[in-house]
């Protein structure tokens, strides 16, 4: 239950005060405040070191970045202009700090073209310009960086050259090792405090752990650190400690701590439990290295070229810098682009560190400060569309399961709670219309940023141990025209109007998902054998029930095995197959009742296939093994539609990343995959990934379930719900035209 790998966490919400529209003895006008239930900061609203979601919502109102993205997480290209784009049927256009222009470059190298708008103010008055920008390239790329940020990991020309020849003191005492004798960088002094200071860090760290899974409800209040450590994928003594759960973390990662500590965090980083971290935190010279980056290239006072060695069509959005103000975070003193020095001396972040706490940008709103749990923002009067006409906007923290009792009380204006029954009801209950809609609680359901499926493994589900082979995939997709058709009936049940079953393996809120108006678009699973309709739209359930009986029989005939007319069902079916359904034998899964319906379908078929209601250790652990024949799960999407983690043959049979859990292994998908990372143009990606989805589907090895719904209230009494942003998706959320976002 790794958090960095499919716990999104959930947004929560606001505070209470009085807003517009009150009048004081003077007849002053109280500015008009909004006020956002959230949950516990952890106070780094940087932009070069936030790490937590409720931190970068902070982070994304006070500051700007070079380019803003549209409703399904594009990048937009011209944003200084506008750039009109048609989503659900709708032209909206989008404006941006800056604008981006990708040249590829006929010896495989690319230029990215940025240009930033040259009307930009910092909320003190300070004009911006590109130094500001450059400034935050290279905190983000100096050796000793240590935040979420990778921009350093992109083939940016003369990146390695700049970054070698120094380390921080933490890395270098990390790798060197407990018992390490070399001390010509620091001394034995240095190093037995630093790993004392590790070990008592990393214990807290894995504590942390195991309060989150037992707080998360993984596991019993009373269950021993193994049980949790379990849940979270690591095998330990039944009477191990939280110090032995770090020691076996540490040694899974051949004990790189920065890795190990960005992977496995439920909320603090290792950084941030030790004592005296920033006593390791500066670099040490240990060679020699380039004085700039030869790729990061200053072309005027508001442009900038980019030169990377190669292509990767995911770095654009790596090219989305912030625009930090130099004369803050840095040293104006030490800015000479000319002569390689950049506002600060590399190797040393600490005057960039020193302002964590109280950011200034060129965003929305200004940073007023945090003080019990609240922070108070301020509207920008220099923000480049206009100053926002909500004054004040409150981030309170508070718990998920105050948010509407909060929001329909008038403490909190606008919450982002867990969409459950639980919160249906009280929601439809509040409302006078007994709906989610009303005159208290006006309720937006959003698309969540990823998707539920069920996986088959090719590897464990085949004929004559051939999964490549036609016969292979007739049987998987066999398998799959069963679970398909019950999909409808059992994810509304389930979810309600939580969840919507989707047709094609992608994220509905992605750039790249096919819509239903596209040519050739259908239903997952819904031909025959012979590649024709299975459905028609005057059926009934039931009768569609049947005609996917009918049509699984045909895939399975042409499998191999061999039907009895006279007994209708297939007489040579001798082995078992398994889906495991993670619903930790409660059967509370979306998938579980698609699973049984399908099962008991392929029995009177003559098929048997064990439905394993299991908890989620039992379920990782056979999908990280590969031993898992058919599974429930669910994908987190990425902004980038890039296919290659999850199906690339280079990832399948436990290779590579070991994350093709499908073993899909398909020369024609792989070159598919490539030429979409190939390409920086958005319609020609789009028409190779409804290629490649095309693949996949055909090896039967997928099925998409359902996309499930975030949500947002609000106040219907206290927020002008006409100045919500339409058609919200994960990518242009509640605050993305706060600007003129108001209060009644």
């Amino acid at each position: 239950m790794k958090s960095s790998r499919f716990l999104a966490m959930l947004l929560a919400l606001a505070m209470v005060l009085t807003l517009g529209g009150v009048s004081f003895a003077e007849e002053a006008e109280v500015p008009s405040t909004l006020v956002y239930a959230t949950s516990t900061f952890g106070q780094k609203f940087s932009p070069f070191f936030s790490t937590t979601a409720f931190d970068m919502e902070v982070v994304e109102l006070t500051q700007g970045f070079l380019l803003a993205t549209d409703r399904g997480g594009a990048v937009v290209e011209h944003g200084i202009e506008g750039e009109t784009r048609t989503y659900n049927g709708t032209d909206y256009t989008y404006y941006g700090f800056g604008d981006v222009e990708v040249v590829q470059n006929e010896d495989g190298t690319v230029d990215y073209f940025l240009t930033m708008r040259d009307d930009i103010v910092f909320s003190d008055g300070t004009p911006a310009d590109i130094d500001d920008v450059i400034f935050g390239i290279y905190v983000l790329c100096d050796p000793t960086y240590d935040g979420s940020s990778t921009i350093y990991a992109l083939p940016i020309e003369g990146m390695e050259e700049y970054r070698s020849g120094m380390e921080s003191l933490f890395s270098l005492l990390a790798a060197a090792g407990r018992d390490n004798e070399d001390f010509t960088y620091w001394t034995a002094e240095t190093q037995e405090a630093f790993w004392a200071d590790v070990d008592q860090a990393g214990e807290a760290f894995a504590q942390e752990i195991v309060d989150y899974c037992k707080g998360a409800g993984y596991n019993e209040a009373d269950d021993a650190v193994a049980a949790c450590a379990a849940n979270w994928g690591f095998e330990l003594a039944e009477d191990a400690t939280s110090a032995d759960f770090f020691a076996t973390m540490v040694e899974a990662y051949g004990g790189d701590l920065a890795t190990l500590s960005d992977t496995e965090t439920a909320g603090s980083s290792l950084y941030d439990l030790m004592n005296d971290y920033a006593a390791y935190a500066a670099g040490v010279s240990t060679g020699n290295g380039a004085a700039n980056i030869a790729g990061i290239q200053r072309t005027g006072d508001y442009t900038m070229t980019v030169h990377m060695t190669q292509f990767d069509a995911k770095a654009i959005y790596d090219m989305a810098f912030p625009i930090a103000p130099l004369f803050y975070y840095g040293d104006e003193s030490l800015y000479d682009y000319e002569n390689n020095s950049f506002g600060f001396v590399k190797g040393d972040l600490s005057t960039v560190k020193a302002k964590t706490t109280m950011p200034i940008g060129c965003g929305a709103y200004m940073f007023d400060g945090y003080d019990k749990g609240v922070v108070t923002l301020k509207a920008n009067p220099n923000y480049f569309q206009g100053e926002p006409v909500t004054k004040v906007l409150l981030m309170q923290e508070a718990v998920d399961s105050d948010y509407v009792p909060g929001t329909i009380t008038g403490t909190f204006d606008i919450s982002t709670p867990s969409i459950n029954d639980d919160t249906v009801a009280a929601i439809k209950d509040a409302n006078s219309n007994g709906e989610l809609v009303g005159d208290t609680l006006t309720t937006y359901l959003i698309d969540y940023r990823g998707y539920g499926y069920l996986g088959i493994n090719a590897d464990l589900v085949n004929v004559n141990g051939e999964p490549a082979s036609d016969a292979s995939k007739a049987l998987r997709k066999g398998f799959m025209t069963l679970f398909s058709v019950y999909r409808d009936t059992v994810i509304n049940s389930y979810y309600g109007d939580r969840a919507a079953v989707i047709q094609y393996p992608i994220s509905n809120t992605s750039w790249a998902a096919p819509k239903p108006a596209d040519e050739g678009y259908k239903a997952a699973y819904s031909v025959d054998v012979d590649g024709n309709p299975i459905y028609t739209s005057a059926m009934s359930d039931e009768e569609k029930y049947e005609a996917a009986k009918e049509a699984a029989i045909g895939f399975f005939k042409a499998a191999g095995f061999t039907w009895d007319e006279a007994a209708g069902r297939f007489t040579d079916v001798f082995e078992t197959y398994e889906v495991m359904i993670p619903g930790q034998g409660q059967q509370d899964h979306p998938a579980y009742g698609v699973a049984v319906a399908a099962s008991e379908v392929l029995a009177d078929l003559g098929i048997t296939l064990q439905v394993n209601d299991v908890g989620t250790s039992v379920w990782n652990n056979a999908l990280e093994g590969n031993t898992a024949m058919m599974w429930a799960a669910a994908w987190q999407a990425t902004p980038d539609p890039d296919m290659t983690q999850v199906y690339s043959s280079a990832n399948a049979h436990g290779n590579g990343t070991n994350s093709n859990h499908y073993s899909v292994d398909d020369a024609a998908l792989d070159e598919l995959i490539a030429a979409g990372k190939s390409s920086a143009d958005i319609e020609y990606r789009k028409s190779v990934y409804k290629e490649a989805m095309e693949i996949i589907m055909d090896w039967g090895c997928e099925l998409p379930l359902y996309q499930r719904k975030n949500c947002y209230v609000t106040s219907s009494i206290r927020v002008d719900n006409d100045t919500m942003p339409k058609d919200m998706t994960p990518y242009w959320g509640w605050y993305a035209e706060i600007n003129t976002l108001a209060v009644k």
